[in-house]
């Protein structure tokens, strides 16, 4: 994230260096930050929103002294968590005994903290009054394309036992088949994939101009995920039970599991740009 913003600031300096040039004021340059509520709102649970920042260049191409279009690139991370209280369930599998079984598991006090960075293009129109200091209103649209993704899930307490109809009887261990009883177990972080996003945008504030073509932007904006981009892959159980490597249980994702569903972006808080035109 500090290799990109020292990015974006190396080429704002690059468009600083025309500053003296005589460029059109037709066209407008700007770098952006913003901030911090950035989370992935879903269904299924309790969602716990996090915080996330977005760092951005944008062109602006002026229709007239108050009206402009608009389009940039940004780079926008979420954060959020899901909780769950109490989750069991069962499945037929196969031990490495080849001994058909029922998988069984049960969690209590399930939390997965889900990551995401995004890469944005979002296009809008402005409109903002006359004067040295002006109000503006921007809205539109933008399109994200994952460019990471991460979740890792925690539990008070994971029990998981094995139910062998054949001789009617149940195990609950011994924890190198798979069976075993974990208190406070955290699983290791695993990637999290998503789909494109569509988001409309909505940004308001105060434009403040500053010597003929500097000007400061301080405003108040949202962004809200207009589809889902949870990948369509409910078929995963919570707990997977591996014969080859029974000790070395997998805790899928929630969203992968169906268990929670319906993901969209939201972010919204405070946005700072500087502007060259």
């Amino acid at each position: 994230m500090k290799k990109y913003i020292t990015s974006l600031a190396v080429i704002t300096a690059f468009f600083a260096a025309f500053n003296g040039y005589g460029q059109d004021k037709k066209h407008e340059f700007s770098i952006s930050l913003g901030g911090p509520f950035s989370f992935i709102k879903s269904t299924g649970g309790e969602y716990v929103p996090g915080n996330g920042v977005n760092a951005g260049l944008r062109y602006s191409y002026y229709l007239n002294d108050g009206l402009s279009l608009g389009i940039g690139v940004e780079y926008q991370t979420y954060n959020s968590d899901s909780k769950f209280g109490y989750l069991a369930g069962q499945y037929n599998a196969v031990d490495a005994e080849n001994e058909a079984f029922q998988f069984r598991y049960k969690v209590t006090n399930l939390r997965e903290e889900q990551n995401l960075g995004y890469i944005n293009i979002p296009i809008n129109i402005q409109f903002e009054t006359h004067g040295t200091s002006k109000l503006y209103v921007a809205a539109g649209a933008k399109i994200g394309f994952a460019s990471s993704g991460t979740y890792q899930s925690s539990m008070s307490n994971s029990t998981t036992s094995g139910y062998y109809p054949q001789y009617n009887v149940e195990l609950f261990s011994p924890a190198f088949a798979g069976f075993a009883n974990v208190d406070n177990l955290k699983a290791p972080e695993r990637d999290l994939d998503t789909k494109v996003s569509y988001s409309a945008t909505f940004e308001t504030g105060l434009k403040q101009v500053i010597g003929n073509r500097n000007s400061i932007y301080i405003g108040a904006y949202i962004d809200y995920g207009l589809n889902n981009i949870q990948k369509k892959n409910e078929n995963s159980n919570l707990v997977q039970y591996s014969p080859e490597v029974p000790v070395q249980l997998r805790y899928n994702s929630v969203f992968d599991t169906g268990i929670a569903s319906n993901m969209r972006l939201v972010s919204y808080g405070l946005k700072l740009r500087f502007a060259i035109r």
